[in-house]
């Protein structure tokens, strides 16, 4: 990247494209020189700072970082330096400051989003302020992702500004994916809350079959049928790779698919243990009482979310097997 590509943009913001979820604010590149001052004049207030005072964004921002070497602080991160290429995660409301070092400046590329959808994204613990300054996997590949979007708002071509938005997705769900990749690889998130079970393949076969088959009957002998492994050894590799046995994964699939219907569909209760494989109404709540303290219909009324159903053409008038609604 030259001086030449230097350049800033702040895009229009309201109610419309607030309302998609996910909006770009701004985006820009620049080459900063050695002993250059930093950052370059001319940003709104909103987003200008210098060292000695910093500053707190209302929005998200990603800053990449190449060709040189710099400083990050923030309220969570404490004091971080860096060399080469680093990726900045900036977070809404978290005071923080960066700057390049004097003897490499750097250059970087960075675009400001927000949303409700981002919100939700961010909102796991493994993306909190504290683990703002990664290093990419993959930085080439970054770069141009960067700069396919920065080219689009320097040369005009922007199209609609929802395709904007949501080209900046991939960047973003790109450094998401990347956080998790590294939090894994770290131990801070166990492989086997990350989906990850095992490098055993009868337990990655076993987790297929429950997770693609579980509203069919189906027991762990079922399972352990369809294995080159009786069911005793199954059971024993499984609770190995995740800790707990076959059967009660069989029972978290049954029991995570009933509290979505439940949740966002207006499915009759009867409907909904059908559906989420359950042998009887009577066996659903027997096991939303032991792990959920409460009955499916009790926890629909807690949890059921405003205007989201089922229209009766998404399956027909008449559910499977004669259920009415």
């Amino acid at each position: 990247m030259s001086r030449e590509d230097t350049f800033f943009h702040y895009l229009p913001v309201n109610e419309e494209t607030m309302s998609w979820g996910i909006y770009m604010t701004g985006a820009g590149r620049s080459v900063i020189l050695p002993g250059e001052k930093y950052p370059p004049s001319g940003h709104p207030t909103l987003y200008q700072f210098d060292w000695s005072r910093g500053r707190t964004l209302p929005e998200f921002q990603l800053v990449l970082i190449t060709d040189g070497a710099g400083e990050f602080e923030s309220e969570a991160t404490g004091h971080v330096r860096f060399e080469g290429v680093a990726l900045l995660v900036v977070f809404p409301g978290v005071w923080h400051r960066f700057r390049p070092s004097a003897e490499t400046g750097w250059s970087e590329r960075w675009i400001s989003f927000n949303g409700e959808m981002l919100d939700q994204l961010f909102n796991v613990d493994i993306l909190k302020p504290g683990a703002a300054v990664m290093r990419p996997r993959d930085p080439i590949r970054l770069a141009e992702e960067f700069d396919e979007v920065l080219g689009r708002i320097r040369n005009r071509s922007l199209g609609h500004p929802a395709l904007l938005a949501y080209q900046a997705l991939r960047i973003i769900s790109d450094t998401v994916a990347q956080r998790v990749e590294d939090a894994v690889d770290s131990g801070n998130l166990p492989r086997n809350r990350a989906g990850s079970y095992s490098d055993d393949p009868i337990v990655q076969r076993a987790m297929e079959i429950i997770w693609t088959h579980g509203n069919c009957p189906m027991s762990v002998s079922d399972i352990a049928r369809q294995l080159p492994v009786t069911r005793r050894t199954l059971d024993r590799r499984f609770v190995e790779a995740t800790g707990h046995s076959v059967l009660e994964e069989i029972n978290t699939c049954r029991l995570s698919r009933a509290k979505r219907l439940l949740t966002e569909t207006e499915l009759p209760v009867k409907a909904v243990a059908h559906l989420a494989g359950f042998n009887s109404t009577e066996r659903m709540r027997v096991l939303f009482v032991e792990r959920e303290g409460t009955s499916p219909t009790a926890y629909r009324k807690q949890g059921t979310k405003p205007g989201r159903g089922w229209p009766n053409h998404a399956m027909g008038e008449r559910l499977p097997n004669g259920l009415k609604r």
